[in-house]
């Protein structure tokens, strides 16, 4: 493609605006993500299981959402390293902003969004974990004790070897 230098400005010019409309899509869907993760943490800590489930198929979709937007935003950036002499891939939001000043304010944005989510997302990892943990304790209690409560009567066991379940998983 040849662009006379007024068209190649305002090509760059466009794509450049379609870019920075992209990422403010995106910033408006990690933060609506970033607000499903407080709501997620609530629920976690009320350990209210049809909401956390309500969440997630929640978050899946926005998920989806920003899949597409990001695949856009790959576009967008192609066309930008095209007339910049370099690979979509190589190019990253600092960079472009050198060139394109007009996106600081979206890339601000989207480092702050994103870092928070980041930031509540290892706190709920965290409380997923612990959660996992008091529910392997309880099925080690409940598994795992001193002498059989239920057993078949016609099993003995040589009584050194005797340890307390609340099921004997023999039967």
């Amino acid at each position: 493609m040849v662009y006379h230098t007024s068209q190649r400005g305002d090509f760059v010019s466009e794509v450049v605006q379609n870019l920075n409309e992209n990422l403010k899509s995106q910033v408006s869907l990690y933060e609506k993500l970033n607000s499903l993760e407080r709501d997620k943490q609530k629920a976690l800590i009320k350990n209210d299981i049809a909401e956390i489930e309500n969440i997630t198929v929640q978050q899946e979709r926005l998920l989806i959402e920003v899949s597409l937007l990001e695949k856009e935003r790959l576009l967008w950036a192609e066309a930008i390293g095209d007339e910049l002499g370099k690979a979509p891939q190589d190019l990253t939001l600092a960079e472009l902003v050198g060139h394109f000043p007009v996106l600081e304010s979206v890339r601000l944005d989207l480092d702050n969004v994103v870092g928070r989510l980041r930031e509540i997302h290892a706190t709920n990892t965290k409380l997923l974990q612990q959660a996992m943990k008091i529910v392997e304790f309880t099925v080690g209690l409940l598994t795992h004790q001193e002498q059989n409560t239920y057993t078949h009567p016609k099993r003995k066991e040589q009584e050194e070897n005797r340890r307390l379940h609340l099921l004997d998983w023999r039967i």
